[in-house]
């Protein structure tokens, strides 16, 4: 058998090299957290817990694959033999065995204490700094047996995430009761810094995945299930993400954006978007009122029962503009004009498409059958089942004919 080739010191630095090169692999992973690791570019706390533990069991698993392998090469080649040379017969060591056994369990050990406690700071959020937003306690949309994890004071600004084909539908929780005052968003959901949000995630129709990689893992949106997380982001920007569960056709397109400010612009933004829900809701009601005012004028005005008998008069005609402002409550025919922005009607919803744009240049037919089937006909940027398809059962034939009339010639002229 031929001599080995190094000598001892060159076998220290060998051993040597490899234990430097495994320790220096732990804060080198830090450069490419990007590549390497999820991303945590928000400063919130559960992201970053997310990515310090990815990297620390990351850099744990390179000590031991380049320890391994590089004691390993160093074997093969210090002990090399000449060829046809008779291998030494060698029992084992049994402390060397020991040794690495427990050193693999002692590993063990570390990895999963380590992250029990880092899985405290991911999935429970802490209260909002002092510089944040004051929020109310305990306004949230929390249904159902599953709970949302709150900070220890309960304080949070929760949102309502809506996975819809194709597009994300963000409505933040008030104190009030009456959901559909709430504030709402499409796609880009605005937040404050140093404020602890909890986020409520749903699907309206199939299967979606909330994603916005800087803020933390993915949660499926699952039509009839809540599933919920929390953020809470220090550093103004915009944070993108998108649908990461395949949802349709448009899946590529279903992107998701997260804007934080400061506490003070999310205030004005927030105040802009209620002044428009309140303006609105106004308008709608003082064109019912017109229409209820000239109903009770004209019922004012019959002639009475003791009056001559007159000649039948003709049926009056169905008020088409009535119908788009009112609706018809006793049957269950919502008001378009609730959602839609109309000039003629003097409406400026923006639930729905604005018809004077929408409809313009459309025949009576085209605009018939919008109404009749309103999810076969969607206006790009606004989602599927918002607008109801109940007009084709609550509404006569009188009615439905009336309303498109109305519509046409608000539209494109008479």
């Amino acid at each position: 058998m031929r001599s080995p080739i190094t000598s001892l010191p060159a076998k220290n630095g060998i051993l040597f090299g490899i234990v430097l090169v495994s320790a220096l692999l732990i804060p080198a992973t830090g450069a490419f957290a990007g590549i390497l690791a999820p991303e945590a570019g928000g400063g919130t706390p559960n992201a970053e817990a997310i990515r310090s533990l990815y990297l620390l069991i990351f850099g744990l698993g390179c000590i031991v694959f380049f320890g391994v392998g590089g004691l390993m090469i160093w074997t093969i080649v210090r002990y090399r033999a000449s060829k046809g040379a008779v291998a030494v017969q060698v029992h084992g060591n049994n402390r060397l065995e020991v040794g690495w056994t427990v050193g693999a369990a002692l590993l063990l050990v570390l990895i999963s204490v380590v992250t029990f406690i880092k899985l405290d700071q991911i999935k429970n959020p802490p209260n909002s700094s002092a510089n944040g937003l004051s929020t109310p306690q305990n306004a949230s949309f929390s249904s159902g047996p599953a709970k949302p994890s709150l900070p220890p004071n309960g304080r949070s600004l929760n949102i309502d995430v809506n996975g819809q084909q194709y597009l994300w539908r963000y409505t933040y929780a008030d104190t009030d009761t009456n959901n559909l005052n709430n504030v709402f968003s499409y796609e880009q959901m605005v937040v404050p810094t140093n404020t602890t949000v909890t986020l409520s995630i749903r699907a309206q129709d199939v299967q979606h995945s909330w994603w916005i990689p800087e803020l933390g893992g993915k949660f499926d949106a699952v039509p009839g299930y809540t599933n919920y997380t929390w953020f809470n982001i220090t550093e103004p920007g915009v944070y993108d993400g998108q649908c990461a569960e395949l949802c349709g056709r448009g899946h590529a397109t279903m992107i998701a954006s997260v804007k934080a400010v400061s506490p003070d612009e999310f205030k004005l933004w927030y105040a802009s978007q209620k002044a428009s829900i309140v303006a609105a809701e106004k308008q709608a009601a003082t064109a019912r009122n017109a229409l209820i005012a000239k109903d009770a004028a004209a019922l004012k005005n019959a002639p009475s029962a003791d009056a001559p008998a007159a000649a039948p008069a003709p049926a009056a005609a169905v008020d088409g503009k009535k119908i788009f402002v009112a609706g018809v409550p006793a049957t269950g025919a919502l008001a378009c004009g609730s959602c839609h922005a109309l000039a003629d009607a003097g409406t400026t919803a923006a639930v729905g498409p604005n018809l004077d744009t929408t409809l313009k240049g459309q025949s009576a037919a085209m605009i018939k059958a919008s109404t009749l089937y309103p999810n076969k006909l969607i206006s790009k940027g606004f989602a599927a089942n918002i607008m109801p398809a109940n007009y084709g059962s609550s509404l006569t034939k009188a009615q439905l004919d009336a309303l498109v009339k109305y519509l046409n010639d608000a539209v494109n002229g008479k």
